[in-house]
């Protein structure tokens, strides 16, 4: 029997399986074949074409319609691995300023002609310059970031002990949807730049552990040029119970879309913190 330390919450867990062990603390499932990557070199993601650039912003809309009910106008929104920038380009109506730091330096030119402002390097405060004072909160968001780290308690902790308040979404890749359930390892998002998986319970555990207060968890599924009409329906037809159990939740939600609530691919917590 081999042990490996969870990437996660570092607990030592046994496993004899050759792909993934779930962690028996945090509860997310580790990935026994991740690697190390550089992201100043590799990995991340590249610049989007016009009909991915337009599904991205899409996306970040959504989040949003989440956020928004935990933000206000006099908070800075500052995006940690920015990526292609669309969180950034879709906060401009929710947040006085919004700035992200993302290592790679491909998209530089796709941040100026998007009128976006970020840094390439790690998260430092001094970026946010006289826009923060002591009093003010800073809103942080990780997406689709933390599963990529070795060590994401300790990468949130360093950046958000800069500050007195501050807020966080965090939104990740879950095990517990109905891809992963469906497709297990074959699925795209279980690839070797993801060090492990995640449950509600994992973001749960993270956020205990930086002692801050919950405000919501949910689930969350992207808007793709995949999901066409022909598959949505087959979908429905081999989970017919949970087809219809995700109508009586929509009846009372105001801001998932039905898919968010029939897939639960994807898993966000948003937490705060004042010292």
């Amino acid at each position: 029997m081999k042990t490996i330390n969870c990437p996660v919450c570092n607990t030592q867990n046994n496993y004899t399986e050759e792909k993934g062990v779930q962690c028996n603390k945090c509860k997310c499932l580790i990935n026994l074949n991740a690697k190390a990557y550089d992201y100043l070199l590799e990995g991340g993601q590249n610049i989007p074409d016009k009909n991915k650039h337009l599904l991205r912003l899409k996306n970040c809309q959504l989040r949003f319609k989440i956020i928004k009910k935990f933000s206000n106008k006099n908070q800075i929104f500052v995006d940690i691995g920015t990526g292609s920038g669309e969180m950034l380009m879709s906060s401009k109506n929710y947040f006085k300023k919004s700035l992200g730091f993302e290592h790679s330096k491909d998209l530089n030119n796709f941040y100026k002609e998007n009128k976006t402002e970020v840094y390439n390097s790690n998260f430092d405060i001094n970026k946010l310059g006289s826009s923060l004072k002591n009093n003010e909160s800073i809103f942080f968001s990780f997406n689709h970031v933390i599963e990529h780290n070795s060590n994401p308690i300790d990468l949130i902790n360093e950046i958000i002990s800069q500050h007195n308040n501050v807020s966080i979404y965090i939104e990740v890749p879950l095990f517990t949807g109905l891809s992963f359930k469906t497709e297990k390892y074959n699925w795209t998002l279980w690839y070797d730049q993801h060090n492990a998986l995640y449950s509600l319970e994992t973001l749960k555990f993270i956020a205990n552990k930086l002692t801050m207060n919950i405000l919501e968890t949910g689930h969350r599924a992207f808007v793709s040029e995949n999901y066409t009409s022909k598959k949505n329906i087959l979908l429905f037809l081999k989970n017919p119970i949970r087809f219809f159990k995700t109508c009586l939740m929509f009846l009372f939600n105001n801001k998932n879309t039905f898919m968010d609530l029939f897939l639960k691919d994807y898993g966000y917590i948003i937490a705060t913190k004042i010292k």
